[in-house]
């Protein structure tokens, strides 16, 4: 139950002194909003310390990784809309990028520094290419796109710019990988994961922070579990194109998967009934189910990819197993499985073949 606040009377005085000081404020942050092409904005930003447009110090430190560059010039390409910039134009003529200096390293490294793309999601055709790999059309439609900039005024001091830079980096909340999924792979496998994340049954034996509860953890659970045991043996080999990164490999298989469904009336009904399965197995068979502990209050990703997906493919080969708790956990305590199953570089192949191989062993002795 949301806490009323306490009534407080405010005097006139009071409701003046703040009506002065927001008037003083507001006077320090005037603006004009521009427009202009993406070729301008990589010509005239040669370097980070450039004539033209600049990066402020307090700034310079912070870069994308190639992964994220490639995924904004991704963006562009595909016409999403790109957030306003802001500059700030000093009394030289020169331009402060308060915000967007990210976005702008990002155009160059592309344009100019021959950066290739890697680790797309949208259009993975395009990883490996570089701007010179484009056809020529391509290439001038990008540099013609125009993003939107606030030029704030000069007058403009610089304390209430490296505020106003602060604040829009910590404004909002990234969207995480199960929210996006969610968001741009509608289809039956999505609904059904979201179903099977939100059951009572599910939640009880995934104790989670209310954090992770609402950045949507179990879906991502769930989601795991599936591409792992449906990845697990194919006829391209084991995970095939997993590349320790597995935020493409997910995305790309509830994609796949999503596609299925619509070929396949029995898919749906078949994942929930395995995904069942699996769940009661691991609740008769781990004394602790998914939990490290007694007292523990969250189930770590590795520790649930481990036992969910090692305990269906041990199903998958002899549907009617059973095996006593108590073998179990001292299996778990010989095999030292708690120092095995760990998150130490935890999307590292090796190692989670690794974790899930060993409960399939553990079952299958």
């Amino acid at each position: 139950m949301v806490k009323k606040s306490r009534s407080v009377e405010l005097s006139a005085e009071a409701k003046r002194e703040a009506e002065a000081a927001i008037s003083v404020v507001a006077r320090q942050v005037k603006f004009n909003v521009a427009e202009y092409p993406v070729s301008m904005y990589v010509e005239r930003f040669k370097s980070d310390t450039g004539d033209r447009y600049f990066v402020p110090s307090y700034q310079r430190n912070l870069s994308w990784s190639d992964e994220q560059k490639s995924q904004f010039i991704e963006s562009l390409i595909i016409g999403l809309p790109i957030p306003f910039m802001f500059f700030y134009q000093t009394d030289d003529g020169r331009m402060e990028i308060v915000d967007g200096s990210q976005r702008m390293r990002a155009m160059r490294s592309f344009l100019k520094e021959g950066l290739r793309l890697r680790d797309l999601v949208l259009v993975p055709e395009l990883n490996g290419f570089s701007a010179a790999d484009l056809h020529a059309d391509r290439i001038n439609k990008l540099e013609d796109i125009t993003i939107r900039t606030i030029i704030l005024d000069n007058d403009t001091d610089s304390s209430t710019r490296a505020e106003m830079f602060a604040r829009i980096n910590r404004m909002g909340t990234t969207a995480n990988e199960a929210e996006i999924r969610r968001g741009s792979l509608p289809g039956d496998v999505t609904n059904l994961i979201a179903k099977l994340a939100e059951d009572p049954r599910f939640i009880e034996m995934t104790p989670l922070t209310a954090k992770a509860v609402n950045a949507r953890e179990r879906e991502e659970l769930v989601t795991r579990f599936f591409v792992y045991l449906n990845r697990n043996d194919t006829p391209e080999g084991r995970f095939p194109g997993y590349r320790d990164r597995p935020k493409k490999f997910i995305y790309d298989y509830l994609k796949d998967a999503n596609l299925d469904a619509k070929d396949r009336p029995d898919l749906i009904q078949s994942m929930s009934d395995e995904f069942w399965k699996m769940l009661e197995f691991v609740k008769n068979t781990f004394e602790l189910g998914f939990r490290k502990n007694t007292k523990a209050n969250t189930v770590p990703r590795v520790r649930f990819e481990a036992l969910s997906v090692g305990s269906a493919l041990a199903l998958r080969a002899n549907p009617d197993l059973k095996v006593d708790s108590k073998i179990i956990s001292e299996r778990m305590r010989e095999a030292n499985f708690d120092k095995v199953v760990v998150s130490d570089g935890a999307n590292v192949r090796s190692k989670l073949e690794g974790r899930i191989d060993i409960v399939v062993r553990m079952l299958a002795e």
